[in-house]
């Protein structure tokens, strides 16, 4: 269980200080959460996260059995919970926590807005790091990676590439909202269709990391 929490603070610190800020979208429920926060800014992105793991958690359950289904609700309730923690302490008003305004992120002092493929390669190292650590205790953070646990155990698809084929549907409505601005605009202005690049990067990033850490580190 220490590795399980230990990971999902390293998924929350990779989400808070690394994507969430650049409007990156690095797949999974908390990267769709950051595609409906561009929508519904008043609403965290970890809340977004609650919000799409409870039926897939119940597949979960369904499908792997209650131990599986027990590490990954613990999981999957942590992550989130430790995001909106972490953005709450990071960002000093609640108008920059709702903009997720990098320039006031911890003072400014992480501010990567001109060096967001050095943002994504961190963010998507550091959430890799952390999904590794979950996967290898028999867990996953919930999201996504339940629909690739799923290709895993059922079609043999590795599970880092099932986590790359998920999160690239994740990408695509990215795209479509934050690249072409329908969502806030924000995005559009930060980096526009470009940031779907960017997220592409992420998640390649994540996948390989996660590779290692399932099966390089065994």
């Amino acid at each position: 269980m220490i590795a399980i929490v230990i990971g999902c603070i390293m998924c929350a610190i990779g989400f808070v200080f690394f994507i969430n800020p650049y409007n990156i979208v690095p797949g999974g429920v908390y990267g769709l959460g950051i595609v409906l926060h561009n929508i519904f800014p008043a609403i965290q992105v970890g809340t977004f996260g609650y919000m799409f793991d409870i039926p897939l958690l119940t597949i979960a359950i369904i499908l792997f059995g209650k131990q599986f289904g027990g590490r990954t609700l613990f999981a999957a309730f942590l992550t989130p919970g430790f995001m909106n923690i972490i953005s709450s302490m990071a960002y000093p008003t609640k108008e920059a926590l709702q903009a997720l305004d990098a320039t006031q992120l911890v003072g400014g002092a992480i501010d990567l807005s001109d060096h967001l493929m050095l943002a994504c390669i961190l963010g998507g190292t550091i959430i890799g790091a952390g999904l590794g650590l979950v996967v290898r205790s028999n867990a996953t953070t919930g999201g996504t990676d339940i629909i690739a646990m799923i290709l895993n155990r059922y079609l043999h698809v590795p599970f880092s590439r099932g986590v790359l084929i998920a999160d690239s549907f994740v990408v695509l409505a990215g795209l479509i909202v934050i690249g072409f601005g329908v969502g806030t605009g924000e995005g559009a202005e930060n980096g526009g269709w470009l940031l779907s690049l960017y997220s592409l990067i992420c998640i390649f990033v994540a996948s390989r990391v996660i590779d290692y850490a399932i099966d390089g580190a065994s």
